[in-house]
Parts: structure tokens; sequence; C-alpha cells
């Protein structure tokens, strides 16, 4: 290239660098631009709210972001690697220089944000001194990331490192794009002085000798430019009435870029030696070429044969006296590169489990498709969110915790909650992986909704409590409730009464009816108990025609009261049945209240099953009490 000073604007696809940026920005989360050494912002990707909406909208605070910017560019000038300035406003910026091919063109700035934890009463502050609204101000420094200062830096070198590259790939694009033009430029210089040395003979012999000379030097340059190219480089003849070429020229890059030696190729035919290039595309190109002379860029495409393959990036041009030139570089690892990230990507954003890289501050680096999908946010706003802001169970205090159990076990699977957009929560099974990339920690959490699973497990429990044709508690689960309630009785000395109950002459009514109408009289029974019954009641089925009742926090007058109550309310319901006749029963109920401590809760069932005993052996449809005194 040039030796005249590099710009670097020049150098890049300034609107594919300012995409890159911006995507950066909203993967890492920092803001960054990218300044020429004349002050040209070339790119600029992200902007806090607490600068762009109070900071610099005030002439006091936007003097001391000046002041900052001023700072780090001295740095920059003095030749400092890494320069990082906490500016008056209280947010700190980081700057570090691009240099391409050994001079500074321009630097990276990133920050807008903390390396320590705010003084929130700092800003509070410097609300009240600007006259910032302070409930917003506070919010949007609640926003600014906090960021080591050794990432921070990490960071900007990345981003340095970043938009070097984009330079020196610019850089190598127009040494190229240099080096054809001044290939053709000497190809025509060389026949302008034929031209001119071929009329000059005529006149004098002497300048004949000097325009040799001069043929000479453009030749060595030429010659030497062909040679120390980096992009491979072939020249060819057209042959066979352009429908093929000889190759008359190629330089070492090309032999090394087709693991084949000058030698072996001049003076042989194109299809000849690379058969592959019918398919390839190439061929075309080299005809139109020839046949129009206007230059033509192919794009990156696959070449094939039984020898090399690999992708090809071309550049085809026609000289004057004819020859067709044809610059090139070998894209195979850019390619394959791009392809893998392609493909990772697809597989990312189309995987049925959502997928979040989180960082150790409990910030969200990357989601995939199907996690926005889930929770109903887009992408942009989940990477603003920390997990605390989706997870129920999760809060700053206990997020150390469960980073240091992640990082000691390595990979850890639990159950969680996690809250919707719309405001539903769902639950979750979250694999936490532990993982280091590029230096930095990670937790790589794969969470799978266990809505479905959970909901069936719920009825499977349920189904294990419940009473399938009463829709009561069964035996087991009264028993366990009946435990529970005694325990509770002795621990705050509330009373407590059970009864127990028994249809009267259920036989007959099966016997009479049928079994549905006594299946239909046991589920009016259990429909009377839960409609009369109080919430904290427990009502139950024993088995068969046999129920029972827990009254916490109820006497025996009061439990008396409410048997009878019950038994009234069965002996006037009426159940019609499929013959068209109605079905009336009656119940027979036995009452027993707990007054020994030591008393199980089959022993408070036993002395209720004596008082029914007592009911039905006295007439049945009545309410008996019995007690260990009776």
């Amino acid at each position: 290239m040039s030796e005249n000073t590099i710009k670097y604007a020049q150098l890049v696809d300034l609107a594919s660098l300012q995409t890159l940026m911006d995507d950066l920005y909203r993967v890492i989360g920092i803001p960054n631009a990218i300044i020429d050494t004349d002050g040209i912002v070339i790119t600029n990707a992200g902007r806090q709210d607490a600068c762009v909406k109070f900071h610099r909208v005030n002439h006091n605070t936007c003097t001391n972001c000046i002041e900052s910017d001023t700072a780090l560019v001295e740095s920059m000038l003095k030749g400092e690697r890494f320069a990082i300035y906490k500016c008056l406003n209280g947010l700190v910026d980081s700057a570090m220089p691009i240099i391409v091919e050994g001079q500074h063109v321009a630097n990276i700035f990133t920050g807008q944000c903390f390396i320590d934890p705010p003084d929130m009463e700092f800003f509070r502050s410097q609300a009240r001194q600007y006259g910032f609204e302070e409930a917003s101000y506070l919010q949007s420094i609640s926003k600014v990331p906090v960021i080591a200062k050794q990432r921070l830096e990490i960071i900007t070198e990345m981003y340095a490192q970043l938009a070097q590259a984009f330079a020196k790939h610019g850089a190598d694009r127009l040494r190229q794009k240099q080096a054809a033009a001044e290939l053709a430029e000497l190809n025509n210089e060389l026949n302008r002085r034929v031209d001119e040395r071929t009329e000059q003979l005529i006149q004098n012999n002497q300048q004949l000798l000097l325009e040799k000379r001069a043929l000479a030097a453009s030749e060595a340059r030429l010659s030497a430019l062909f040679k120390h190219m980096s992009s491979g480089v072939a020249v060819y003849r057209a042959s066979d009435d352009g429908r093929d070429f000889i190759i008359i020229g190629f330089n070492k890059a090309a032999e090394q870029i087709e693991k084949i030696t000058r030698k072996e190729l001049i003076g042989k035919k194109l299809t000849e030696m690379f058969p592959g290039i019918f398919e390839f595309g190439l061929l075309d190109v080299l005809r139109r070429v020839a046949k129009t002379g206007t230059p033509e860029a192919f794009p990156p495409s696959y070449y094939r044969d039984e020898r090399i393959q690999g992708w090809r990036e071309n550049y085809v041009y026609k000289l004057p006296g004819g020859e067709i030139v044809s610059i090139y570089n070998d894209v195979t690892e850019r390619k394959l590169a791009e392809k893998a990230l392609h493909l990772t990507q697809f597989s990312v954003d189309r995987a049925t489990e959502c997928l979040y890289w989180i960082t150790a501050d409990a910030r969200f680096q990357f989601v995939n498709n199907t996690a926005c999908q889930v929770l109903g946010y887009s992408r942009e706003e989940l990477l603003t969110f920390s997990v605390m802001d989706i997870d129920k169970d999760l809060t700053v205090e206990n997020w150390p915790a469960h980073w240091q159990e992640v990082k000691q076990k390595g990979a850890l699977k639990i159950e969680a909650i996690h809250r919707c957009k719309d405001g539903r929560e769902i639950p979750v099974e979250v694999a936490a992986n532990y993982l280091v990339f590029e230096g930095l920690e990670y937790n790589c959490a794969f969470v799978r909704d266990i809505s479905e699973r959970k909901a069936l497990q719920a009825e499977l429990e349920r189904q294990a409590r419940i009473d399938y044709l009463t829709g009561i508690a069964n035996r087991r689960y009264f028993m366990e409730q009946g435990e529970a309630e005694l325990a509770r009785s002795d621990r705050y000395g509330n009373p407590l009464s059970v009864l127990m109950l028994d249809i009267d002459y259920f036989k007959a009514v099966n016997d009479n009816y049928g079994h549905a109408a006594g299946d239909q009289a046991l589920q009016k029974l259990g429909c009377i108990l839960v409609e009369v019954l109080r919430e904290i009641d427990i009502p139950g089925r024993m088995g068969g025609e046999e129920f029972a009742i827990l009254l916490p926090e109820t006497g025996l007058l009061k439990a008396l009261e409410v048997a009878e109550r019950l038994r009234s309310v069965v002996a006037d319901s009426v159940i019609p049945v499929e013959s068209g006749l109605e079905l009336q029963f009656t119940v027979s109920i036995g009452v027993a209240t707990l007054t020994d401590k030591n008393s199980s809760i089959g022993d408070l069932l036993n002395l209720a099953d004596k008082g029914l005993y007592q009911a039905k052996h006295s007439g049945r449809n009545k309410v008996c009490s019995f007690s260990p005194q009776h």
C-alpha cells in the first residue's frame, strides 16, 4: 500500500461494521464507538439513558463528558495501550488505539459503565444539584452495567481487535485492487513505451537503448509485484477460439493455494489442469472478460476435482495485450467458519428447549428464540434482564450461593418457577452447566417447560387422595389428615370431634333399586357433606357406605348440632333413579370428641363407631354420641 496516511473509513465497509458493532452491543451490553484520529465518528453503537437523557443535555454535566472524551484522546495520542477514565458524572469510559500496518488510524471507545457498584447517594445528590428528575435519573443509573476493570479491558481489546481485523481485511483488499491497478498500469506503461520506442528507433538508436532499459525496469517491478503478492495470480491466453485458456503465468501464492508448481502448469490448458473449472463457473467468467474486456468479480464459489477442493474468490480483468488475469484467494477457512456459525445458530434457535448463557453477575448474555417464545419477551428485552427478573425463587441475596453450587458441581438440575411477560408462572426444569469460554465464566442453562408433567403429577396425587366415586377424601388420606388435626389439637389445645356415618339399609337400596342407584346415593351423600360442612372440616369415605368426618376446633355439643343438621338434610334429599322412581335414604351418625390427649385418630374413630352402633340399634336415622365415661 501507499506510504500515505491510512484513513480508517477507506478500509472498511461502514454499514457492515456498524451492524457488527450494534450486534456486539446487544450481546455484550456495553456501548462502543470508533472515532478516527481526525475526530470523525466511524461507528457508534449503544448509549446509556443516563448519558443520553441526562448528562449530555445538561450544560455542566455535558462539560464533564467532554472532559472525559478529551482525557481518553490525550491518552491515545501519548501512545498508551489502554486508558480508563472515570468522568466527573460518575461513569467509567475506556479507550484503546486501533493500529493498522503500524499506523494509529482510530480509537475504540467503550464504557458508560461502572467498574464498582455505584454509590446511589452520589447520584441522588447529583440529581438534585443539576435538576434531574430523581426517580427517572436513578432508574437510568441502575440500568448501567457493573463491569470489572479487567473484563472491561478484555472487552475493549476485543472491540479493538475486531475493528483492526476489519481494517486489515480492507487493507488487504485495497492492496489487491492497488496491485491490480498497478499491474494494469504497468502493462499500459509497457505498451506505451513500446510504441514510443518503436517511433524513436527510426530517429535515434541511442534513445532506443534508453527505452529498453526503462522497459527492463518496468518488467522487473512487474515481476516482483507478481511474485510477491499475497493473493494468487494466474495469467491466461485464450485458445481454441476463446473456449479454453493456456496458463502463461502463475505466482508463488497461487502455487501454495493449488498445491502445484508453476513448472507443471505453464503452457498447459486450464481445462486440462483444472477439470472442475466447468462446474466451478470461472470458465464462463474468463470467456466473458476475454470477449468484452469488462472486469468481473467472481464471488466465493466451491471448486472440486480429484486433486484439490475448496472455496475460491476471484477478480478477473483483461490486459491491453489480450492476456486474462485472475487475482484470487482461498477463502475455505472463512466459508467453513461461516457455515459452522450458521449451523450452530440455526440449531440453537430451533431447539425445543430454552437456552440461556448467564454471566457470574446473573445477567443474560445470550438467549435463543425458544426462550423468547416461551416467556413472551423479545431477545432485546431479555438481554437487559437478570435471572432474578424471571426466576421466582432466586434473589440478589441467594444468587451467589446458587452460582457457587453450579460452579462447584459443574452441572446441576433443579426445578424452578419462571415468570412470563403476560404474568403467567410456569414450572420449569433447569439443567445448569458451568462453562469457561475465552476466560469468562458462564452458566449455560437448558430450560424445559414441565407444566404438563406437573399437571399430571398433581392429578395423580389428587387421585391417590380422593375417593373416585364421591369426590371426597379416601380412607388413607383421611387418616393422614386425622393425624395432622390430632397433632394440631394437641399443640394448640383446641377441641376435635369426629363423626361416623353409615347409610341405613344400604343393602336394601342396592337390592331394590340396583347398584347404580346405590352409587348415586353414595355420590349424593358426598355432595351433601361438601355443601353442609365448613371448609376446615374434612369428610372421607372409609369404605362401602361408611363415612367419617373430622371437625377441627369443634366440641361435643357443636358436633352434635352438625351431625343433626347432616342427618336432617340427608333425610330430606331425593334422588331420581332410572326407573322413574324417587329414592330417599337416611343415615345414622355416631359422634365422639377428643378427651384423652394420648388418644390416636383410630381411638377417636372407634369411639365414634360405638356411637354409630348405638344409633343403628336404637332405630336408625339417629345421632348418638359416645365417650369413655358412658
